[in-house]
């Protein structure tokens, strides 16, 4: 098969390098600016493709000139991970049998941008990879095959995230080969059941202390590295929390350091704060950040 490649974070990597042998073009996003110092970068998929000589279109929208791009490559047809929308009927019909996705949830659960996250966020036990025709609507294409997988009661975003990357590769494989020999038939979603799985917002990275102790430990979970809190007006990046059945008698974002362990007071409960990063500084577990931290009675996180 002449397959067209469309992804942009490294989550999509395993994925490429599946398809490596059979690819006629990757389709990305353009560079970015990262760090600090906004220093203009490629994409993972980006670079892969470059590292690999594949040629490489980069775009965030369909235009003229991507629909050329997209003919002249005479596809058989379109694998997509995380690249983004390709809604467009021009772009969608130019592969021979159209643009397969794969989707980090077991549709028509969690549409959209945020599956893993969500799935974390809603203490969901079963998640799985979804491989659907892309259509007009919002992840609403008809079926190929799925498989399921249990979420690990610890597990954070990231860890889910690569772990059904890789699953979805022997589907994937499967799915390839049914569509080329005929042998396989999508089927229609079912719209009952379905929610959504809306983009995260960078507010709901932040922890307050008023909700429930399970409800902050998915949170942390479902945004790691990226959910923090605040101590003496800095920011600090909570990357391991667990609910705690100790200390119920905590006020709210109180503190408390009990055999170099850090508590810290939240509604129904507490949580265990395990690892963190300080503003400027690396991850450290919470009985390292202690010793300099030097907590006084009364502290709490903000």
């Amino acid at each position: 098969m002449r397959i067209l490649f469309a992804g942009t974070p490294e989550v999509g990597l395993p994925v490429a390098e599946f398809l490596a042998s059979e690819l006629v073009g990757v389709l990305t996003r353009p560079d970015a600016q990262v760090g600090r110092g906004r220093e203009l970068r490629p994409s993972p998929v980006a670079q892969w493709a470059h590292e690999r000589s594949v040629e490489t279109y980069k775009t965030s929208k369909s235009t003229p000139e991507l629909i050329e791009w997209l003919t002249e490559k005479e596809p058989d047809i379109g694998v997509v991970v995380a690249y983004g929308a390709l809604r467009p009927s021009e772009v969608l019909s130019i592969p021979r049998h159209g643009w397969l996705n794969i989707h980090f949830s077991l549709l028509p659960q969690l549409r959209g941008a945020a599956p893993v996250q969500r799935a974390i966020l809603n203490g969901d036990e079963i998640t799985g990879v979804t491989i659907f025709q892309l259509d007009d609507g919002m992840d609403t294409g008809p079926i190929y095959g799925s498989v399921t997988r249990e979420i690990g009661a610890r597990e954070t975003s990231d860890d889910l995230l690569r772990a059904l990357t890789l699953q979805s590769i022997p589907l994937l494989g499967d799915v390839l080969k049914g569509i080329g020999d005929g042998s396989l038939r999508s089927h229609a979603q079912d719209s009952q059941g379905a929610s959504y799985a809306p983009k995260i917002s960078k507010d709901e990275h932040r922890i307050f202390w008023d909700r429930p102790a399970h409800a902050i430990a998915r949170q942390v979970r479902a945004f790691h590295p990226l959910a923090f809190a605040s101590f003496r007006g800095e920011r600090i990046a909570v990357l391991e929390a667990v609910k705690s059945d100790l200390h119920p008698e905590l006020s709210l974002g109180e503190i408390l350091v009990e055999a170099n362990k850090l508590y810290l007071g939240c509604a129904f409960g507490s949580v265990e704060i395990c690892r963190l990063r300080p503003a400027g500084k690396s991850e450290m577990s919470a009985a390292d950040w202690l010793r300099g931290a030097r907590i006084s009675q009364g502290e709490r996180f903000e």
